[in-house]
């Protein structure tokens, strides 16, 4: 009768949790906002590989061409960079840290051969003359004795390229879209980390304070109404003042900030939980207070967490744009989403809309998925729904 009773209650659990995804998948709308995010965490990760701009920070500045509307091009000439090696790197540090590249681009209208170097007209309309010794070329064996203007013409695709900036350039001249995708990973990077910080402490908080009640109960619940009063960006700014305004304090404020909400959600749910019979089961044959919590309560728990993590995620997206956009958040030249909109929010009146429209739509568009799929989630696991 015991082993019927387990294979009953698996199959129990099992139909639950497939009826809740199934809930989930049928909800368009937070399927949708769950495919832009993976998207989202893809272009985070492979940024560098994707972007047109792979330089460290996206920082290739060409001032001759900033402000450029979206669809701009311009072909541009590579030219040897003195200061870096011509090593190869390795995957990871192409993942993180971007390409170092071996040479300059210099973008131009027309440029002119002659005998011993090209003769250049920028988008200034100034003429200036490159050397041919100085243009980034694969050199064949016996071409290095001197380089001659055939031979230089007939190596023009080693050296020369067309620079497409697909949603235009900022104030720097550099490359928006580039810019945009490595903001896209600091407010990804950021969010995963707050929401870790914010779900380890408030789970610990949340699930001592319910499980245990009494003064234990009391002493949390001070700690958890306390922090509760302080307002988020005063928290965040104090932290960032106090330590500095560096990435890794931007994660810990914004985590710190967040673990409350979690902290009374897990409460209120463990508080519930524990009278239920399995608990007092669990209880009665000698199990420890941690392995009950853990192996027992947790599980039963992951729809609503799962829920305040989707609501964190996108309220810490929207805290490091916020920090970044007052100038407390990340530091230049590293690209955030809100550093974008501090620096071009002014061209907005100015005809050149689309400087101060396209962070904020990309911020809004993100934020918004992480609400839907976190309303789509407390649909699915809504307890009514599925006693009904």
């Amino acid at each position: 009768m015991e082993s019927e009773k387990v294979t009953i209650d698996e199959i129990e659990k099992t139909t639950t949790e497939n009826g809740t995804w199934q809930v989930f998948l049928r909800n368009r709308v937070a399927v949708a906002s769950l495919a832009i995010i993976v998207i989202c965490f893809i272009l985070a990760i492979f940024a560098y590989f994707i972007i047109p701009d792979q330089t460290p920070n996206a920082n290739n500045q060409f001032p001759m061409i900033a402000l450029k509307a979206p669809g701009f091009s311009s072909p541009s000439i590579k030219v040897v960079n003195l200061s870096k090696s011509d090593n190869k790197q390795g995957f990871f540090d192409k993942l993180i840290n971007g390409k170092d590249l071996p040479y300059k681009l210099r973008v131009y209208q027309n440029l002119e051969y002659q005998d011993a170097g090209i003769m250049l007209t920028n988008h200034y309309q100034r003429q200036e003359f490159i050397p041919y010794k100085d243009l980034y070329l694969e050199l064949d064996s016996g071409s290095q004795k001197g380089i001659t203007k055939m031979y230089v013409e007939s190596r023009k695709d080693n050296f020369l390229s067309t620079e497409r900036f697909y949603l235009g350039t900022d104030k720097f001249g550099r490359d928006i879209l580039s810019r945009l995708i490595l903001g896209i990973r600091v407010s990804i990077l950021v969010g995963l980390v707050a929401v870790a910080i914010s779900l380890i402490v408030g789970i610990l908080v949340g699930a001592t304070s319910g499980y245990f009640g009494g003064k234990i109960d009391q002493l949390l619940m001070l700690l958890i109404n306390v922090s509760w009063s302080i307002p988020t960006l005063l928290m965040v700014f104090a932290i960032v003042l106090a330590f500095d305004r560096g990435i890794s304090v931007i994660f810990i404020a914004v985590g710190l900030t967040m673990w409350v909400e979690v902290a009374r959600i897990v409460r209120g749910q463990v508080r519930s939980i524990k009278e239920e019979q399995f608990v007092m089961a669990a209880k009665s044959m000698g199990f420890g207070h941690f392995k009950i919590i853990i192996q027992h309560i947790l599980p039963n728990i992951v729809g609503p967490i799962l829920v305040i993590a989707a609501a964190n995620f996108s309220t810490a997206v929207l805290v490091e744009a916020g920090l970044s956009y007052l100038g407390f958040g990340v530091e230049p030249p590293t690209p955030s989403i809100g550093n974008m909109l501090n620096e071009h929010y002014g061209y907005a009146l100015t005809g050149k809309v689309f400087l101060a429209t396209i962070p904020a739509i990309t911020i809004m568009i993100l934020v918004l998925s992480f609400n839907l799929v976190g309303s789509g989630l407390r649909d699915a696991f809504d307890v009514k729904r599925q006693d009904s």
